[in-house]
């Protein structure tokens, strides 16, 4: 190669890297820039911010009471409690309480925390995205995709927090996905270990969905060329996430019965049969209506990317990349587009854990996700109508696209209820002791429940409170005759009553409240939240799990014998 030759070459890779740099500054910029109303306006309130923060704030008290791992929400309910701490993932609760330990205020703590999840969510998408895309087209892709009408609408209308942030994760997933196909290594297994893992321990709905989506994703991508290693990679990936995350779901595979769930008295509104998208177009179904209506818009923004299916016939130069690149990305928006409508509802009457997501539109979450790469890709083609006599039809076409952007805009983000400082912490002031969701009640309770007064109602016997913590109380009873003593909160199998050494019987009121059978003697109690061992067997594994990730991503030696 000449000197010349190889200074022009030179110069291209340093235009590329230079230009990468700028379009991965304007993805972070505009994920910023969607959460300036937040930040000017307030918090978005929706009833979902309040069931976050009942979660949040004594999950914040428990670490910083030293206790890592909270497996009881004591403070719900007026005293009696939940199990929501035991099946609701706790990674937004973890990074909330730290934001707030370096904010030192909550309202400064959740607009950092969220701008923060908005950033990552959009680097991810441009990760994935700079796979299949040129790095500007790619840049596009994120843009839009921060700008998506459902992706927003879980955060300034709707107040999914959860659901927000695993939105934010689950491009990584499909990143590391993309990587492995293309060849990659025991590094991007790692990476698809980490991201799936976070995925699960964030929020689980769409953890299940996600995992239907990266199934199709990875089946429509893999090939004959080194298809073992792929599958391998593959395979390994999601294996060490689940060992990973197995502190958190082994809980929820256990304990799943014991509490109400959608099993006793269910909520008609969370039933996955009436929140099919299209399947109304009624106000009285307010979820479907506005669902519709934000389907409606994506479709908007979606529309020009529909040239790709024919344009290589007549513009075949402005293919960057080639269609094969984008087959799995057309795919799995087909597959999101049936996955949210009655036209398969068949398929989820057949699987338990899909119905269990309750809303087939959350769906809109993963078409928000690949909608943007589709609508990029076309970005060459539009171009060149744009220089032609066929400009008019780029117009409509971007015209389109910035009305899909405006109705959020003007709706979405405009119409939300926000909270400024001092609304936002009054609001906090008034959850702790408020009724939780009754969702994470343990099975055995029955309303009404019966108000008590003092913690512990033990008849004419003297009662005296020496120490009462979330999972563990220590109190004294007088002598009297032997009876069952009532305690404010709910029974749970992993109370255990204790006095002078030895275990006190415990079981459910017919309310749901522990009783537990005090001897004849004043004695002293001491009742504890005691984890079985299968939780500290699963703590073991997750640990097992994240050294075994963390070896992937720094051992030196690669992981290739075994396909050369």
């Amino acid at each position: 190669m000449s000197s010349g030759a190889l200074q022009i070459r030179l110069a291209t890779v340093s235009n590329r890297v230079v230009g990468s740099k700028r379009n991965f500054l304007v993805v972070i910029l505009v994920a910023i820039t969607v959460m300036l109303p937040a930040m000017v306006w307030g918090i978005p309130s929706n009833r979902d911010l309040s069931n976050h923060f009942r979660f949040t704030l004594p999950f914040y008290d428990a670490l910083r009471s030293g206790v890592l791992y909270p497996g009881w929400l004591a403070e719900s309910n007026g005293g009696y409690g939940d199990a929501s701490f035991r099946f609701y993932p706790p990674a937004l609760y973890y990074l909330l309480a730290l934001m707030r330990a370096i904010t030192g205020g909550w309202y400064v703590a959740t607009l950092v925390t969220f701008t923060l999840i908005s950033v990552v969510g959009s680097v991810g998408l441009y990760l994935w995205g700079s796979t299949i895309l040129p790095s500007k087209n790619a840049m596009w892709a994120s843009i839009l995709f921060a700008l998506a009408p459902y992706h927003l609408n879980q955060y300034y209308q709707a107040t999914m927090l959860a659901e927000f942030a695993g939105t934010a994760l689950l491009p990584f997933a499909f990143y590391f996905v993309e990587r492995i196909c293309r060849g990659g290594s025991r590094r991007d297994a790692a990476g698809l270990a980490i991201s799936y893992a976070a995925l699960l321990l964030t929020h689980l709905p769409l953890a299940v969905i996600g995992s239907i989506a990266l199934f199709v994703y990875a089946l429509v991508r893999l090939t004959r060329h080194q298809w073992v290693k792929t599958s391998f990679y593959l395979g390994l990936g999601i294996l060490l996430g689940l060992v990973a995350s197995s502190r958190y779901w082994t809980n929820v595979l256990a304990e799943q019965t014991w509490i109400r769930a959608d099993n006793i008295l269910p909520d008609p509104s969370v039933d996955y049969r009436v929140n099919f998208v299209l399947s109304t177009f009624s106000p009285d179904n307010l979820n479907v209506w506005w669902m519709n209506i934000l389907l409606l818009a994506t479709v908007a923004m979606l529309w020009p990317a529909i040239t790709l299916a024919w344009s290589h016939k007549t513009k075949p130069e402005v293919q960057q990349p080639t269609l094969s690149g984008l087959k799995a990305p057309a795919v799995l928006l087909l597959l999101t587009l049936l996955m949210m409508t009655p036209v398969t509802r068949s398929v989820w009457s057949l699987l338990k854990t899909l119905q269990q997501t309750q809303f087939p539109w959350r769906w809109l979450a993963i078409t928000s996700m690949v909608a943007p790469l589709l609508i990029a890709a076309a970005i060459p083609y539009w171009e060149t109508l744009a220089k032609n006599k066929k400009r008019p039809l780029a117009i409509l076409a971007l015209g389109s696209v910035a009305i899909s952007i405006m109705f959020s805009a003007s709706h979405t983000v405009r119409e939300a209820k926000n909270l400024n400082a001092r609304e936002f912490e009054r609001t906090l002031q008034e959850i702790p002791g408020s009724p939780g969701v009754s969702q994470w009640w343990p099975s055995w309770v029955n309303e009404p429940v019966q108000k008590m007064n003092s913690h512990v109602e033990a008849g004419d016997r003297s009662v005296e409170v020496q120490s009462w913590e979330p999972e563990l109380r220590k109190f004294t009873i007088g002598a009297g005759k032997p009876q069952d003593v009532r305690v404010r909160t709910f029974f749970y199998p992993h109370w255990k009553a204790f006095a002078d050494g030895k275990e006190l019987g415990v079981r459910p009121d017919t309310d749901g409240a522990l009783l537990l059978s005090a001897p004849a003697e004043a004695s002293s109690v001491t009742l504890e939240f005691r984890e079985p061992g299968r939780v500290r067997v699963a703590a073991l594994a997750s640990m097992l799990g994240c050294l075994m990730i963390a070896a992937l991503l720094f051992l030196a030696k690669p992981l290739k014998s075994a396909f050369v």
